[in-house]
Order: structure tokens, then sequence, then C-alpha cells
């Protein structure tokens, strides 16, 4: 289970069992599959070795009361059933109903204070940079000066230097999450990217990038930074021209409700992916046989490749598939990487590699649904004239929840 001492045992609920131990213990949560460092671990008492943290254990708990109180006939007291048996099923399949859990790092983690600066970490979200804020700990509520904040940016590493010029922000914070508000992050930096926050107490307030070793091209994008490939994989929308409007719906259903691994793929259940799909689409969600029939052109084009995975106790979706679990076929969609080459680095900076202060920017569709927002009719007009002017095939409408960034050129 797991080698700490266990200090209080809390009554079992719904087939999960919460344990307080003696010190704080790292570990791996099954269900969202981040490093929890915590006093509090849950197990599921259908597998002993499926560890959970605490915030996980409070989710499926409420899912469990709130699921058990609506089937309960009206008076009586809901049954207690494991929390994590959910499984609704399609029609005509036998697949269990499967939505993953989004992958955290939004937050700042890793908090330390030194005295005489608070420093932390966190994974930049879409979020963070379409709402233009600056996730900071509960700590800058209390200590935030009354003069602007100097927000410098730089790389990390054995070449350590200034990447952006400077700039000052108003310290006018927000709650929920906590955060600076009106903080505009620098074009180069995509969601996923990994940051190292420092906050002098005073005026400063430094965000350090690692280089990656080997700049690489991820997507179509030029990824020059440390990144979390699971977020990149959420929070980056896809943008191939080719695509006609029901096969861009099931990529994003794919990376937006797929299970996702360390390296970035996402899969779903074949079934799942065909209704989650019809349901992201509503209120005029395309038939069964037209999503079908894309998810086969996307196979056939090879961006979606055919899997093989396992449920686990519970209907937990394991992949790899492991031995003596009922398998299940899956829809999986691989990150396209490769080696960043010299056109990348020219691309990304204009004409040269070296001493360019512009560089230009394709047109590109941008997700905003999640953030309920609607594209501007003159968003809508310019990729109307762009798609059509590009000769592409299919409608030219902007796909919903989406806005278009018409091509510019941005100062680096």
């Amino acid at each position: 289970m797991f080698n700490a001492k266990i200090v209080k045992t809390y009554p079992p609920e719904g087939g999960l069992q919460l344990y307080r131990v003696e010190s704080a213990t790292s570990f791996i949560c099954s269900r969202c599959h981040e490093r929890k460092t915590s006093k509090l671990i849950a197990t599921n008492n259908n597998d002993a070795d499926q560890l959970l943290c605490n915030g996980c254990y409070g989710r499926l708990r409420s899912d469990v009361v709130s699921a058990d109180e609506a089937a309960a006939p009206h008076g009586a007291a809901p049954q207690r059933r494991p929390a994590d048996v959910r499984r609704d099923q399609p029609d005509g399949g036998n697949v269990a109903r499967f939505k993953a859990e989004e992958p955290q790092g939004g937050a700042p983690y890793d908090i330390n204070h030194t005295g005489k600066a608070v420093e932390w970490k966190m994974t930049v979200r879409a979020e963070h940079i379409t709402g233009r804020i600056l996730p900071v700990p509960e700590e800058m509520t209390r200590r935030l000066p009354q003069r602007a904040l100097h927000v410098r940016f730089w790389q990390g590493g054995a070449r350590s230097r200034s990447l952006w010029p400077p700039h000052d922000v108003h310290p006018e914070l927000q709650r929920e999450p906590t955060a600076l508000v009106d903080f505009d992050w620098p074009r180069p930096v995509l969601p996923g990217s990994r940051v190292s926050v420092r906050w002098d107490l005073w005026t400063n307030l430094r965000l350090l990038f690692a280089p990656l070793r080997k700049p690489r091209v991820v997507d179509g994008l030029f990824v020059r930074f440390d990144y979390d490939p699971r977020v990149m994989t959420r929070d980056v929308a896809p943008s191939h021209g080719r695509l006609d409007q029901v096969e861009e719906a099931v990529l994003l259903t794919l990376r937006e409700l797929g299970y996702l691994d360390e390296v970035g793929r996402a899969f779903l259940p074949d079934e799942d992916l065909v209704r989650d799909t019809g349901e992201r689409s509503k209120p005029n969600p395309p038939p069964p046989g037209k999503v079908r029939a894309a998810i086969q052109r996307l196979v056939s084009a090879g961006d979606l490749v055919k899997d093989m995975g396992s449920l686990g106790s519970g209907g937990i979706l394991r992949y790899p598939a492991r031995n003596g679990e009922s398998t299940v076929p899956l829809l999986c969609y691989v990150p396209a990487m490769r080696p960043a080459r010299q056109e990348d680095f020219e691309a990304a900076v204009g004409v040269s590699a070296r001493d360019v202060s512009t560089h230009r920017v394709a047109g590109h569709l941008m997700r905003i649904g999640h953030l309920d927002k609607e594209a501007s009719a003159e968003a809508k007009a310019a990729y109307r004239r762009d798609h059509t002017l590009a000769g592409l095939a299919g409608t030219h409408d902007l796909p919903p929840g989406h806005t278009y960034v018409r091509e510019h050129r941005r100062g680096l």
C-alpha cells in the first residue's frame, strides 16, 4: 500500500478508505496522475495499490453521494457503492463511459519562503495567456507592494540571459484563482511551459524558463522551453487547415477528454469518442455515422491511431493493456514531434536566427469556448475570407468555440 506510519484511519466511504500518516509522504495519485506530498492518503478498497490524493478522494466521494441520492427511492437512505464504479453503457456498446481527469498544473506548487523572497513553480495554461493572468501564492495577497511590480523573463541554465524586454505590472489581484491581472505573456510562451517564479517581496518579479537541450517542433509549434506534454495536448487546439468541422470536433474531443500519458498522447475508447463528440457539438451534433466516417479518415491519414487498453477494477482505463483485465479498443492521438531544424529557428524569429527583433505569426485558430467566450463578427469574417482565399475545402465558417487570429508580425 504505502510505507508510512498510519496515525488515524477514517470511516470508509463508498469503497474508499482515508488515512492520516505521521509525516508528509510523496506519492503519485492514481486518478489525477500528479505527484502529491501530504499527510492524507486515500486508497480504493477494490485495489489497495491505487493511492488517491485528498482532492480526488473528496471528488469521488461527492460523486458517489450525489449519484446514490439521485437513485434512491423517495425517503429511502442511499446505499453506498464503490466510488469508481461508474459504467454508463452507451447504446449498442459494452464500453465503460469514461472521462479523464483534467491535468493539474495551473496553480503554484513547490512554494518556498526564503525570508527575502517567495519562490514557486507553475505550468502555463491557455486560460492564463488568454485571460492575461499570473497565478500567485495566497501569501501575495498580504504582502503586495503599493508600487508597480517590475517583471523580467529569464532563460536559466548555463546560458542564463534575459529573454524579452521587462515590463511593469500594477499589483492588482483577483480571487479564484489568486492571480495577478493584466499580465501579458510574451508570444513565444506556449501553454504547457513550465516556469519558476521568484518574488523578492518588494517590486521585482522574475520568471525563469528552462531551455530544452534540443528544441523541437510539436504539432507544428516551435518549442524552446521545458514543458508539460499533457497540458500542451489539452490546451493547444489542432489547426490543420485541411480538416473539416467533424474531424476537428473529433480531434478536440479526444484531446480535451481523453486519458493522457506522460508524453502527451490522448486515449479514448472508440464508442466514447463517438458519443462525446456528438454531446460536445450540441445543439447541432453530427450524426454518429458522420463522426465514425471522420474518425476513419483521421485514422487513414495517420492523425489518429488504433491501440488496445484495458479496464481495471471499477472501470479504470489502463494503457498499455494489463494481463487479466478486459481489453478495450482505443483511439489514440499522438503529438507529431521532431527535432527542430535550422529553418524552424529562422521561422521563429522571422528571417534570421540571429539578432532579429520581429517574427511572423501565421493566421491560426485560438480556442476560447472553455472560457465561455464567443468570437467577434470581425474574427468570423476574417476567418471566412482567409479560408476562402487559401482555397481550402470544407465550410468557411469559424469552428465553434474558437476565434481567429490573423497573420501578423510580433516582436521578440
